[in-house]
C-alpha cells in the first residue's frame, strides 16, 4: 500500500469516511466504521448502517438524508448510533454533492464525526445561567477541541503535499479539510459566548462570515424566531476580528429570542454607507468615512427612549433595558474596530442594531486560501507542545521548511533539550498552557541563559485564560488554534523577522516529504 492508495489516507483520520452514489445509497465506508461499529463494512454498505442508528433517530435521519438525495443539496446529519461497546454516541454527518465532468449528479462524499463532547457541552451550557461560567467551561473544552482540529488540519496539509497522490483520495482530503474548516468555526462560535479582549483583525469578507454563521444564529433563536438574511453583492472587505463580529452577532441572536417569546422574526442585512461630515454629527461616536454596514432588525417589542439609551449598559440587577442578554460588549467591539453601532426603534418596525465597519480597498483574506509562498528558514527552533499529535505535525512542517527543530511536550523535557543543545535557539514555540509550569514561565527560565530568543506562544483556549498567563500585553506574539500548516510557517517567519515576499520563496506544495 503507497500514498497514492486512498485507503491509507482515510484511515489516518480520526473520522468515518463514507460515499454515496445517486441513488442515495452508501458504496464506500472507511474501516473507521467497523472499528467504531464492531462490524464489517460490507455489512454496513448501501443503508446497513441505518441500523446502527438509534431507533428514535431513524425516521428523522431518513427524511432529512432522503429529502437532501432529491434536492441534491448538501447533506448535515445529527443522530445517535450504536458503539460496539453498547453505549450510543452523537454524530454529525456531513456531506458535499459530487458531479461528473459533463455535470451529472454521481452522488456525495462525506465524514462523519464524533460530537458527543460537543453535545454534552451544549446541554451543560443551557444549564449555566452566567457568563463567566459558559467562559470557563467553553475554554476548558475548547483547548483539547482546537489541539484535535490542529492535529486533523495538518495531516490532511502532509497528505495532499504527496504529489502521487490518487485524484479520488485529494478530492476526499478536501472534503475532510472543509469539514474541519467548519468545526474550526464552530469552535470560534462557542467562544463567542465569552468576552475575547484580545483582538486578532484581518481583511475579511462580510458575507462570507455572516453565511457560515447562520446554522448557529438559528441554533441560538430557537425554532419560534424565523431568520432571515439580505446580502449586498460586492462588498468590499473590513479590516475586523471574525471572533469578535460572530460574537455580536450571537449575543444579538440570544437578545432575540428573549425578547420575542412567542416568536417573531430576525433579519440580517449588508450594505455600504458614506458618512459625511453632518451625519457623523448627528450621531455621536461615528466618525465621517466609507463603512461596510451590517443592520440586524428585530421584529420584538418596541424600546422605548429611556431603554434604547441604557441599552448597551452593564447590567446592574437585571439586564438593561429589561432585557434578558448582556449587550453591554457589543459597542465595545465596534469601537475596537474602528467602527460605531446605533440602534433605533420605532412602533411596527421593531428594533434595528446597525453596525458600521471601515471599509477596506483589495481582496478579502480566505479561509483555507493559499497563503503567499515562504522563505525556508535555517533557524533552530524549540517547540514545546503538550499534544502529541500536534508537537509531531508541527515538528514536520517545520523541519520540512529546513528548521532545525528541538522538541519537547513538558517544561523539563524542553529545557533538558536546550541545555544538550550547544549552538543558538532562535525561536521557542510553546503551548501557553504546559503541564506544572505555563509557557510564560518556561520562557522566561530560558531568558535567563538565552536572552536573545525569540517566543511565539500558542493556544486553543480562551483569552480569558490567556488573560490569566499575563499574555495580554504588547510585542507579545501569538498563534490561535486551530491553525494550518501555512499559517504556522508563516506566523513564525514572522516572528524571527525574515521577508515575506523573499525571491528564493518555496510554496508549501513545492515542499519535498519528509
Amino acid at each position: 500500500m503507497t500514498l497514492t492508495d486512498p485507503r491509507l489516507a482515510h484511515g489516518s483520520l480520526p473520522v468515518l469516511i463514507w460515499t454515496a452514489g445517486a441513488d442515495g445509497m452508501c458504496d464506500y465506508l472507511n474501516e473507521r466504521w467497523s472499528e467504531f461499529t464492531g462490524l464489517p463494512v460490507a455489512d454496513l454498505l448501501g443503508r446497513g448502517w441505518l441500523d446502527r442508528v438509534h431507533p428514535d433517530d431513524r425516521e428523522r435521519l431518513v427524511a432529512e438524508y432522503s429529502g437532501a438525495v432529491a434536492a441534491r443539496g448538501p447533506v448535515r446529519l445529527e443522530f445517535r448510533m450504536l458503539h460496539q461497546g453498547g453505549e450510543y454516541r452523537w454524530f454529525l454527518g456531513t456531506g458535499e454533492p459530487c458531479y461528473g465532468a459533463g455535470g451529472q449528479f454521481l452522488g456525495y462524499s462525506g465524514c462523519t464525526t464524533d460530537v458527543t463532547d460537543r453535545r454534552a457541552l451544549e446541554q451543560r451550557l443551557a444549564e449555566l445561567g452566567r457568563t463567566a461560567d459558559i467562559a470557563q467551561l467553553v475554554g476548558g473544552i475548547a483547548h483539547d477541541f482546537n489541539n484535535l482540529l490542529t492535529s486533523i488540519l495538518g495531516h490532511v496539509a502532509l497528505l495532499q503535499d504527496e504529489s502521487s497522490l490518487a485524484p479520488e483520495a485529494r478530492e476526499d482530503l478536501a472534503q475532510i479539510r472543509q469539514a474541519a474548516d467548519r468545526a474550526a468555526t464552530l469552535s470560534r462560535q462557542l467562544l463567542a459566548f465569552s468576552r475575547r479582549p484580545h483582538l486578532a483583525p484581518r481583511s475579511l469578507d462580510l458575507n462570507l462570515l455572516i453565511s457560515g454563521l447562520l446554522s448557529a444564529i438559528r441554533n441560538v433563536v430557537g425554532t419560534a424566531v424565523e431568520v432571515g438574511y439580505e446580502l449586498q453583492d460586492g462588498l468590499e472587505p473590513v479590516l475586523a476580528d471574525p471572533g469578535q463580529l460572530e460574537q455580536i452577532l450571537i449575543r444579538l441572536g440570544a437578545h432575540g429570542r428573549a425578547s420575542m417569546p412567542g416568536g417573531g422574526k430576525i433579519h440580517l442585512r449588508t450594505g455600504r454607507a458614506q458618512v459625511d461630515d453632518a451625519l457623523a454629527a448627528s450621531r455621536p461616536g461615528l466618525r465621517p468615512g466609507s463603512y461596510v454596514t451590517l443592520e440586524v432588525n428585530l421584529t420584538g417589542p418596541d424600546l422605548g427612549l429611556e431603554a434604547l439609551a441604557r441599552v448597551f449598559d452593564p447590567p446592574a440587577g437585571g439586564a438593561a433595558g429589561g432585557q434578558d442578554v448582556d449587550l453591554s460588549s457589543i459597542a465595545g467591539i465596534a469601537r475596537q474596530s474602528g467602527g460605531h453601532v446605533l440602534v433605533e426603534s420605532a412602533p411596527g418596525a421593531g428594533t434595528t442594531f446597525t453596525l458600521y465597519i471601515p471599509r477596506l480597498h483589495g481582496a478579502a483574506e480566505s479561509p483555507g486560501e493559499s497563503e503567499t509562498a515562504l522563505p525556508d528558514g535555517s533557524e533552530t527552533i524549540l517547540l514545546v507542545e503538550h499534544d502529541p499529535q500536534v508537537r509531531e505535525v508541527s515538528r514536520r512542517a517545520l523541519e520540512r521548511a529546513g528548521y532545525i527543530v528541538l522538541a519537547g511536550g513538558d517544561t523539563e523535557t524542553a529545557i533538558a533539550a536546550a541545555d544538550r543543545h550547544a549552538g543558538h535557539i532562535h525561536l521557542l514555540v510553546t503551548d501557553v498552557v504546559l503541564p506544572g509550569v505555563s509557557g510564560r514561565e518556561l520562557a522566561a527560565r530560558l531568558a535567563i541563559h538565552r536572552p536573545a530568543i525569540k517566543v511565539l506562544y500558542v493556544s486553543g483556549t480562551s483569552d480569558g485564560a490567556i488573560a490569566r498567563h499575563r499574555m495580554l500585553e504588547p510585542g507579545i506574539e501569538f498563534l490561535e488554534k486551530p491553525f494550518s500548516l501555512d499559517h504556522l510557517l508563516r506566523k513564525v517567519r514572522q516572528v524571527l523577522g525574515a521577508d515575506l515576499s523573499a525571491e528564493d520563496a518555496t510554496p508549501w506544495t513545492q515542499r519535498s516529504l519528509v
